[in-house]
């Protein structure tokens, strides 16, 4: 039975663990309650060898976590499609005995359309008053931004998503309410992470095999002045090595010239990214001359496969003419991982200046564009609207909209004319890729 750690408000987390009772013989899920986003922090770090994978209660603790996880975190939050908003509404009505129609809303920028939602309640509002803002915000601003409204008359109630913001103003005597969560939405959430744990288990069992290689073992050969210095040098080299193999729990091949092999599991391998980067510079420093050493990481449900892998991720390390470590995962995307600071990070990997030149200028990662251009391969999409790439890659319209417009503005998109409107409002708008080698 796998442990998922549930990390939201106390009400939230509660909720969440009723609609986990049905999945109680797939999981059993830690309560991590908080009364102040602050805590998510120490919650994750001290906790984080109890669970098997993370589920927070909402987009607003998930983004703030995004600090303090790790590579290795399986993590998964519940996501709303307004159905927590429209709850909101319906309880500041039945407490009030009225429909308020003049309330401020804070959320952060990477969360719901806000616009949007307001419109679709077809509550005639006279006034409403939004603050967005990013993961790194300032509590008391935003405390500041509805007391002011308040105090000003401006406003009837406020709809928050932080629960620090809920506790002050609630001290003030305002009307404020928290997003919170259907449980229809909880119950799709449970079952999303669910499934990343069980993949991750899986994945965690593959075989990785990490291929070192010390480069122009030729000059190093040249340059011992007997087979006493070169056996010497081999034997310590061996002996930086040993320790990485423990810690993966794998066995090292010697295939010579320099060449080394540890077999091991996926998960082992992952684990001890930065282990294998220390070790590398260690095999640097000990054979003392101006040469390169690198490692290809290669993944596989079988041995073959991720020699294969291994030696696919082996040659790209080779020519990027530094000390990297470079993987090929199982399905065949490749990433270099750098493996310095607290924890690896992964990006997808690019030969193509210009292309990387473009998304340097529209602020878009490699990983966020082969992500968008994987999807509308495989789907087959000629053209696509911001609300179909923000259903795929699990974001708001907002986001995928600022995304596509800086895309367009580097020429890696561009405009393709407009769906036709089923209904009232007005047409969606449709874009492509820019064709090209990328």
């Amino acid at each position: 039975m796998h442990r998922i750690g549930v990390v939201g408000p106390e009400r939230s987390v509660e909720r969440i663990l009723r609609v986990a009772e049905e999945f109680e013989r797939e999981i059993e899920c830690i309560p991590f309650a908080y009364d102040d986003e602050a805590e998510i922090q120490s919650i994750l770090e001290n906790n984080r060898a109890k669970v098997k994978g993370w589920l927070f209660s909402g987009p607003v603790p998930y983004i703030i976590a995004g600090d303090y996880l790790e590579a290795a975190d399986t993590v998964a939050y519940c996501q709303t499609m307004g159905g927590g908003f429209y709850q909101c509404c319906l309880q500041m009505a039945f407490d009030h005995k009225v429909v308020l129609q003049r309330i401020s809303v804070d959320i952060i920028e990477e969360e719901v359309d806000i616009e949007k939602l307001l419109q679709a309640t077809g509550i005639p509002w006279s006034d409403f008053y939004i603050k967005y803002y990013t993961r790194r915000y300032n509590p008391e601003e935003i405390i500041r931004f509805h007391l002011e409204l308040w105090r000003a008359g401006k406003i009837d109630g406020v709809i928050t998503a932080l629960r620090s913001v809920m506790n002050a103003l609630q001290k003030e005597g305002i009307p404020v309410y928290h997003f919170t969560l259907t449980e229809r939405e909880i119950y799709q959430s449970l079952k999303i992470i669910i499934e990343k744990v069980k993949s991750s288990y899986f994945k965690n069992t593959q075989v990785g095999l990490v291929i070192i290689e010390v480069g122009s073992y030729g000059e190093i050969i040249e340059k011992a002045r007997t087979p006493y210095d070169l056996q010497l040098l081999e034997l310590r080299l061996k002996e930086i090595l040993l320790p990485l193999c423990k810690s993966l729990d794998g066995y090292l091949l010697d295939k010579g010239r320099g060449v080394y092999e540890i077999f091991s599991s996926r998960g082992a391998v992952e684990r001890e990214i930065t282990m294998l980067q220390a070790t590398i510079e260690r095999l640097l420093l000990t054979v003392n001359i101006d040469v390169s050493v690198t490692a290809g990481i290669g993944f596989g449900q079988t041995v073959f496969a991720a020699e294969i892998n291994a030696h696919r991720a082996l040659r790209n390390a080779g020519e990027q003419k530094e000390n990297r470590i470079i993987i090929v995962q199982d399905d065949g995307t490749m990433v270099e991982a750098a493996g310095r600071g607290r924890d690896p990070r992964y990006d997808f990997y690019s030969h193509d200046a210009e292309l990387l030149k473009k998304l340097n200028q529209a602020g878009v990662g490699i990983k966020t564009y082969r992500k968008i251009e994987n999807i509308i391969h495989r789907l087959g999409w000629g053209t696509f609207s911001a609300a179909q790439l923000a259903a795929q890659l699990s974001v708001t319209e907002r986001n995928v909209r600022r995304i596509i417009t800086s895309l367009c503005e580097a020429g890696l998109a561009e405009p393709a004319g407009e769906e036709s409107a089923a209904s009232r409002g007005r047409p969606s708008k449709l874009y492509q890729l820019a064709a090209s080698k990328h």
